[in-house]
């Protein structure tokens, strides 16, 4: 885990050097499946409204409000670090993508299915899930202590990110190698800050402590008067028994 932002961050860079230069192969790789996914979503009406419906999932109108609610949740609960990631992950992908966006600005493909803005590279949509999907995957993890509930919030949180991504590709709202940056940049950001906050270690320290049972027994602090009696039991049960004295006249001479 420790070496996924760097090297999130590396493809990121060589991807974007890639479509800067505009290198051959990945023209022409972006160009096929844009095109192999105009002619699906024009032939099968019920995958292009799937698409669709997917794709405004990520609208800024729902996840904005969605993010501040979050951030109100975490204020009650007054668990700082994770309101700390909620705002330091939106925050950095957000900065880091605009930026990438404006130096590179590659223009999005032709004949789009669905309403878009500005330019293409990295996607925003894919980006936005993603650190969406991040953010939940790292709090809820932290909250939930059955491993069959992590694995459903992993599965049903990724699977949406994903989606999201292949959506863009299907509405031609942006080129593959767009969506792959947003996987890539959302990635490095979440990780990175996930680990520099120890985001699961806090959530952790920050509960409050719980009774624990050993043989269905409680625990106390020492110095409380049941922790005292149940030494003194335990001393009075552990020493052997006092001799009775001897009153067995002895035999006679």
């Amino acid at each position: 885990m420790r070496r996924v932002p760097v090297l999130c961050a590396a493809a990121l860079g060589l991807l974007t050097v890639l479509v800067v230069v505009r290198f051959g192969p990945l023209v022409r790789l972006d160009s096929a499946v844009s095109e192999t996914a105009r002619h699906a979503a024009l032939r099968h009406d019920g995958w292009r409204a799937a698409m669709s419906a997917i794709t405004h999932s990520a609208d800024s109108l729902v996840l904005v409000p969605a993010g501040l609610l979050l951030a109100v949740v975490l204020l009650w609960k007054r668990w700082r670090t994770g309101l700390w990631f909620l705002l330091g992950t939106a925050t950095a992908a957000t900065v880091v993508r605009l930026t990438v966006l404006t130096l590179v600005h590659r223009p999005r493909p032709i004949d789009r299915l669905t309403p878009t803005a500005g330019w293409s590279f990295p996607s925003g949509h894919t980006t936005s899930s993603a650190v969406t999907a991040g953010v939940l995957i790292v709090l809820g993890c932290a909250v939930l202590t059955a491993r069959r509930s992590r694995r459903v919030l992993v599965a049903v949180a990724g699977t949406w990110a994903v989606l999201v991504g292949v959506s863009r590709v299907a509405l031609l709202a942006h080129w593959p190698s767009d969506v792959l940056g947003g996987w890539l940049l959302a990635t490095a950001v979440t990780v990175a800050l996930a680990r520099r906050l120890r985001v699961q270690r806090s959530f952790r320290t920050a509960r409050p402590p719980s009774p624990q049972r050993d043989d269905g027994r409680t625990h106390r602090p020492e110095g409380s008067p049941e922790c005292t009696i149940q030494r003194h039991d335990s001393a009075s049960s552990s020493s052997p028994p006092a001799s009775a004295p001897d009153t067995t006249a002895p035999p006679p001479n």
